[in-house]
């Protein structure tokens, strides 16, 4: 509408300037002083407008017609654009100084892991300097692990712990997260107390197993002698220290074993371990734990081997099924595989069992997480079964999956990659 206006109102003005001429005998003359004088005035206004935009702090040039109107929208806008441009500003300031609150040390960093941003505390934690913005993170932190860690976490998502590279008695735990397009949240986290904890942890329970682990022997020594030369003081007495020994023995046994596995970061010798083998072997016993209480099946696939210990492996699959059949009812079933799927190499162990409550599967392979008094009380398990079958397979770069119904039975599922086929 206003653009009509203005066609207008230069049609009528030019429209006048013809009649002028022609009543004064000189059209074109007085045509041609009046498009001069408007492409004059039009000039002059384009060169007030590039003077002016050159300089945003003065007024805007004063005018009228289009041109007001051009100035005035254009002063608006600035004035807009200043009022965003503060809240952008007043934004990033709030994240800045909500990042330089974090006491972990955070860094922005590209794809190819140079380093844009990072906050106050990974100048104190990392010692790094202003200047060390625009190197690559890993000329600053000359790990190998660091940097074979950092190369996948496009594709996975985990952690990792490494050394201060400034203190070697500090612990650092690092994670990383897509921040925007093209960069990335790096954070380094101080657990050192986490990890100094967990280690005073680890040598407490396993000096206290080794400790125990010689008196208890001599104990269910002494008390299996009293059990074959009964005595009509109390005899059942004598059965239920027995039971209760030799449950206490398991514990310290499966307290060892989850030591040894913490303490082996990395498999001894892998050699290939033939499953198919394993598995008839722990049939045979499964069917004695039973004592044909259960249906109990398995499905394997000939030849196929995985590359990792035998012996870890063995105890791993002894726990599932061990508890697959203490947990499960008799006259239930259940069922153990093995075998290669889409996903990797599959060994599942599923049961009709009681099942798992829903709220406790995240949880139920903690050391010693009890799932119901009841269940545990009658089932005489350690508790920490679970916790060797989770080291055990994370020292195969293999995971776990659970899947529960409570009152319909549990299917455990280790897969291991396709790289540890043997």
């Amino acid at each position: 509408m206003i653009s009509i206006k203005r066609t207008y109102r230069l049609l009528t003005g030019l429209s006048l300037a013809l009649l002028a001429g022609w009543f004064s005998g000189h059209p074109v003359l007085i045509t041609g002083i009046f498009l001069f004088t408007y492409l004059t005035w039009q000039f002059y206004n384009s060169l007030r407008l590039y003077r002016w935009l050159q300089s945003w702090e003065s007024e805007p040039p004063e005018s009228f017609g289009m041109w007001s109107d051009i100035f005035d929208r254009i002063a608006t806008l600035q004035k807009q654009n200043i009022k965003r441009n503060r809240q952008y500003q007043e934004v990033i300031d709030d994240f800045i100084g909500l990042a330089d609150a974090f006491p972990d040390a955070t860094l922005v960093i590209d794809d190819h892991d140079v380093i844009s941003w990072f906050n106050d505390s990974a100048l104190r934690m990392l010692d790094l300097k202003p200047t060390d913005r625009g190197q690559a993170v890993t000329n600053l932190i000359r790990d190998p692990a660091f940097a074979d860690w950092l190369s996948v976490q496009d594709r996975l998502h985990t952690t990792l712990d490494i050394i201060n590279p400034n203190d070697d008695n500090i612990c650092l735990q690092a994670s990383i997260a897509r921040f925007r397009k093209n960069q990335r949240l790096l954070l380094f986290r101080n657990v050192t107390d986490v990890r100094n904890l967990d280690r005073i942890r680890h040598d407490l329970v396993a000096n206290v197993s080794h400790e125990l682990r010689t008196p208890l022997t001599v104990l269910l020594g002494y008390l299996e002698i009293l059990k074959t030369q009964p005595t009509e003081a109390n005899p059942d007495a004598i059965e239920r220290m027995f039971t209760q020994a030799c449950q206490m023995s398991d514990l310290l046994e499966d307290l060892l074993e989850l030591s040894r596995l913490e303490d082996s970061k990395t498999l001894e010798g892998p050699a290939d371990v033939d499953v198919t083998a394993l598995l008839e072997q722990i049939a045979e016993q499964a069917e004695d734990l039973s004592q044909g209480q259960h249906k109990i099946t398995f499905k394997v696939e000939p030849g196929l081997k995985v590359r990792g210990s035998e012996t870890d492996l063995k105890s791993a699959i002894q726990n599932l099924v061990v508890n697959a059949i203490n947990y499960t009812p008799a006259k239930g079933k259940i069922r153990v595989a093995w075998q290669q799927t889409e996903d990797g190499l599959e060994l599942s162990v599923s049961d009709t069992g009681v099942g798992i409550p829903y709220r406790d599967l995240p949880r139920i392979t903690e050391r010693f997480y009890r799932v119901g008094d009841d269940r545990n009380r009658n089932s005489g398990g350690t508790g920490l079964g679970l916790a060797i079958v989770k080291h055990v397979l994370h020292s195969h770069d293999a995971r776990l999956e659970i899947q529960s119904t409570l009152g319909k039975g549990s299917t455990f599922r280790c897969i291991f990659p396709i790289e540890r086929k043997a």
